[in-house]
């Protein structure tokens, strides 16, 4: 460790490496000569981050379980008795820890190859400083959340990474299409923020007032005390509170990673540049969902009713999700569906008690999801369309960008000796393993199952629709042919990483950092049986697809049949998001308009009504003030006349009736 120990101590430079080249294209990018300067800073500036990431994450490699923390106080708040007896300190920090050195890996080096790609894909869109600065900001924002050391810092980097996301989801602002993504995605992830924040207050007033957790509040909320976390052995003390602060952290890793029932967003998202997704909805933001559940799991804790709702949650969002999947047609919505699907896979893990393998499944995903939405962009570059239907033989056109899916496709599906197959069996081996103490767990375990073969069938109905024939289904698009140097590359490396990241785990220090976190991924829990079975569904679901749509074939089904209404409502997303707007526009709009008429005609009524009043009593006075000089004499002489009558007559009245009395 002596050799990489130094790299810890300056992990605060990942973050600010990327910040600083958001201050530079953003102040100088409109006035360097070429817009495509400020890319090549953007890409400087992530490749620095990437570089420190990786030395940071070898160096945590080789000192397992190790927690390096630098922090300083930002505001100290001294105790009260009762309250905070040992006062509140709000801290900023960096935590080096193996979570988040396994997060920044992937952060990292997917940042960089997606800025990398950025270059030529974005080639010719207006607006680039903008774009190249907000996606700097962003990779600021998930580098500051991944190494944020206290409960108050994540939140805040957590909130930076939502806004970020809404600026690049709505880049192409003038569409009206993606300003209502922009503004869906935005609304639907703020409503898990809410939660989310409310079960870190909970947090706050069960672990921090009193008692043996008092100490986390001076020490400002902090994850971790020395190699331990701050809160291990206490935060279990109170399992009815603690399941309710489980449940809003659930919540807000939901609205994060777009699982059921906060899921509606994700695809409508892809309204932004597929790098946008490719990094964002894939590989990094998304995936900040699942993180949050892993760092509640280790840190702080989940209660058996919390872990269950989580099993429940992401066992049907993988299965639920993948449905969609298998009928739409649109390239990116395809890998976006699949995005939600996989997360649940990593959520069903973290719920069955097995956080590493969860994290294992995040690594790999990361890598295969970034590959398949690169590899559509560059056939959206080439073709000039999303919609599969018109796509078609070009594999010949675009060799290497077809290789590249196909090995994405292949990790995605879980096929055997890719990444994704070790990841993939391994949650399902887990799980398996953790149904035999929770019964409850079984049918979302198949569910997850079943997800196996949905999941080779869809992707590998896209594949086929994409690349498969002998030319494209719709004549008119352009003559196809691969992007530049600068597009090629990073799906290279990537399919590299889809078909050999996994294996990292078989090397001891990197299966060192996963044991470093909790529960490492057991190969042993995936038996051959359970595998030989997933072999067997991936094979089916490929089969399928190839019988349906292989070699320039499309079936469609019959209109009006049952299968065509049972697509309808997949493409309809089981109407979810119809029914979400009609909530929106029957209650939320209608409670508006209520709150419109109380606010219009109830509170400014009753203020104008006054108003009016002052303002009629005023003019009525004014019109006393004549200017006549016999007028205000007239007004003494009654003044007088009327003090008299009141000593003369009222006074003596009232102390011969009340003092008698």
């Amino acid at each position: 460790m002596t050799g990489l120990s130094f790299a810890l101590d300056y992990a605060w430079l990942v973050p600010l490496s990327t910040l600083v080249a958001f201050v530079i294209v953003g102040l100088a990018g409109n006035r360097l000569k070429r817009l495509e300067w400020g890319g090549w800073v953007a890409v400087a500036g992530a490749f620095v981050a990437m570089v420190v990431g990786l030395l940071v994450a070898a160096a945590e490699m080789m000192g397992p379980g190790t927690y390096t923390d630098q922090s300083f106080t930002w505001l100290s708040v001294p105790g009260s008795p009762g309250t905070f007896p040992n006062g509140v300190n709000l801290v900023m920090g960096v935590l080096v820890d193996p979570l988040s050195a396994l997060m920044l890996i992937v952060v990292t080096v997917v940042g960089f190859l997606v800025m990398l790609y950025s270059i030529g894909y974005m080639h010719h869109d207006r607006g680039l400083p903008r774009y190249y600065a907000e996606l700097s900001l962003f990779l600021t924002a998930m580098n500051g959340l991944v190494l944020s050391d206290n409960l108050l810092e994540f939140f805040l980097f957590w909130e930076l990474v939502g806004v970020c996301s809404y600026f690049l989801i709505g880049f192409y602002y003038e569409k009206p299409s993606a300003a209502s993504a922009a503004k869906e995605a935005f609304l639907v992830t703020r409503v898990g923020d809410v939660l989310f924040l409310l079960g870190i207050f909970l947090y706050f007033a069960t672990f921090a007032t009193s008692g043996p957790g008092a100490g986390w509040a001076a020490s400002g909320f902090k994850f971790a005390n020395g190699t331990q976390p701050f809160l291990a052995g206490i935060s279990g003390g109170n399992s009815t509170t603690l399941t309710i602060a489980g449940l809003l952290m659930l919540a807000g890793a939901a609205g994060k990673s777009a699982q059921f029932p906060l899921h509606v967003w994700l695809p409508d998202a892809m309204e932004g540049p597929t790098t946008v997704s490719a990094l964002i909805h894939a590989a990094t933001m998304v995936a900040a969902g699942v993180y949050l559940l892993a760092v509640t799991s280790i840190f702080l804790g989940f209660t058996a009713t919390d872990q269950l709702a989580i099993v429940a949650i992401g066992g049907f969002t993988c299965f639920f999700a993948a449905t969609m999947a298998v009928v739409n047609t649109d390239i990116k919505r395809v890998i976006a569906y699949s995005t939600i699907s996989q997360l649940g896979y990593m959520v069903l893990a973290v719920g069955a008690g097995v956080t590493m393998v969860g994290m294992y499944h995040l690594f790999t995903h990361a890598f295969f999801k970034a590959l398949l939405f690169l590899a559509a962009g560059s056939v959206i570059h080439a073709v000039g369309t999303q919609d599969l239907r018109k796509m078609g033989g070009l594999w010949k056109k675009l060799p290497i960008t077809g290789l590249a899916f196909l090995f994405g496709a292949l990790s995605l599906s879980g096929f055997p000796f890719t990444s994704g197959f070790l990841s993939k069996d391994d949650i399902l081996g887990s799980v398996l393993a953790a149904t035999s103490a929770h019964p409850l767990y079984w049918p979302f375990f198949l569910l997850a199952l079943l997800t196996v073969f949905l999941t080779a069938y869809y992707i590998f109905r896209a594949f086929f629709l994409a690349f498969g024939g002998p030319a494209p289904r719709d004549p008119a698009l352009p003559e196809a042919h691969e992007g530049p140097w600068v597009m090629r590359l990073p799906l290279i490396v990537l399919s590299a990483l889809a078909l050999g990241a996994g294996w990292l785990a078989f090397y001891p220090p990197f299966a060192s950092l996963l044991a470093g976190g909790g529960v490492p991924p057991s190969f042993s829990a995936t038996d051959l049986a359970l595998s030989a079975v997933s072999f067997g569904l991936v094979l089916g679901g490929i089969g399928l697809a190839y019988a349906l749509f292989g070699n320039g074939r499309m079936v469609e089904v019959p209109a009006g049949s049952a299968a065509d209404r049972v697509r309808s409502v997949l493409l309809n997303r089981y109407y979810f998001k119809a029914g979400y707007d009609w909530i929106g526009l029957r209650a939320v709009y209608g409670f508006s308009r209520a709150a419109d008429f109380v606010e219009r005609y109830v509170i400014d009524g009753t203020i104008r009504g006054i108003e009016r009043a002052f303002a009629r009593g005023s003019d009525q006075l004014r019109k006393v003030q004549t200017g006549i000089v016999s007028d205000y004499a007239a007004y003494v002489i009654g003044g007088l006349v009327g003090f008299l009558l009141l000593l003369l007559v009222v006074a003596p009245w009232i102390v011969a009736h009340l003092g008698g009395s």
